[in-house]
């Protein structure tokens, strides 16, 4: 018996006329029936596998490009509690390399796709905010320590530009990327804080096309003058003063031309978080028709500090 004619005969029994009236017995096994057809689709139900858990972690991580590994495990607690085995299958077919034998396949390929800094550089001169070399940074700048989600500057009187992971941006389809950034600063000084369009797909490319930044007093930084790798935006109002936690949002939408459309937030300041957000500023970016990667991007001074997180 098909469902359909299942739940017909079902309903026209319910509406048969003196229903009510059936002598005990009758009732008595109807419900016994009902019991049973509930009883045995609920057990279907079970034996089913909701998507995505239906599927083998291994027979699709390792598939994917390694910056969209970081997406695809937060589909399903399944795949982010998948055993070792299948993490081992994906470093292997990333080519990833442990440390060392007591670290995990899982730890290793987590904290390949996790956000993070991961290369620095100076200002070209001391005349304008622009980044070192074209817009070429390196991954062993000075003693700074990259590779993790926070950074402090600790060289004396310099601005320094600090490049986060990339994260990927197709033209194909709509899609998102955000992250939250953490700031604070010692000095009455002006950080700045934004995204760049990096080179290639490579996830960790350091070399920058153009980047949008914005800064902590929402003005314009150094006299106006961002040269052509990067745009400043303005405000109305001071973003902080000591410190804030931050959100940016770019959103890809696919018309003719690709569109960025970039906000920021302020999630709070002074440690905590604010129960209304605050959007600053919008603005939107025509790409052409190109994959693009963006890479979170800060403008820090020293004793300042800036922390990534997901959202």
């Amino acid at each position: 018996m098909s469902s359909t004619a299942l739940h017909v005969a079902l309903r026209t029994a319910l509406e048969q006329p003196g229903f009510d009236d059936l002598p005990r017995g009758d009732l008595f096994a109807l419900t016994r029936a009902c019991r049973d057809v509930v009883a045995r689709a609920e057990a279907a139900l079970k034996r089913r596998a909701k998507f995505p858990t239906r599927i083998g972690p291994e027979l699709v991580l390792r598939y994917l490009a390694l910056p969209d590994v970081s997406s695809a495990l937060r589909a399903s607690t399944a795949w982010s509690k998948s055993t070792d085995a299948a993490f081992h299958a994906i470093a292997d077919d990333k080519a990833l390399t442990r440390s060392s034998p007591e670290e995990s396949w899982r730890d290793l390929v987590q904290a390949s796709v996790s956000l993070r800094w991961v290369a620095a550089g100076d200002h070209a001169d001391d005349e304008s905010p622009v980044p070192c070399s074209r817009g070429r940074f390196s991954s062993t700048y000075g003693h700074l320590s990259l590779g993790g989600p926070s950074v402090t500057i600790e060289h004396p009187g310099r601005d320094t530009y600090v490049l986060g992971r990339g994260l990927p941006i197709s033209c194909a389809q709509n899609c998102a990327q955000n992250w939250r950034l953490e700031m604070s600063k010692e000095w009455d000084v002006t950080d700045g804080f934004g995204f760049a369009i990096i080179h290639t797909r490579a996830a960790d490319s350091f070399q920058v096309q153009s980047a949008i930044i914005w800064n902590s007093s929402g003005e314009i930084y150094m006299d106006g003058r961002p040269g052509p790798e990067v745009t400043q935006r303005s405000l109305d109002e001071e973003v902080y003063e000591d410190n804030a936690k931050l959100e940016i949002r770019v959103r890809n939408f696919r018309f003719l031309d690709s569109i960025l459309h970039v906000e920021l937030w302020r999630i709070g300041t002074d440690g905590s978080e604010s129960d209304t957000p605050e959007r600053l500023d919008s603005t939107q970016i025509v790409v052409g028709r190109q994959d693009l990667v963006i890479a979170p991007f800060v403008r820090i001074y020293e004793g300042s500090t800036a922390t990534l997180s997901r959202v």
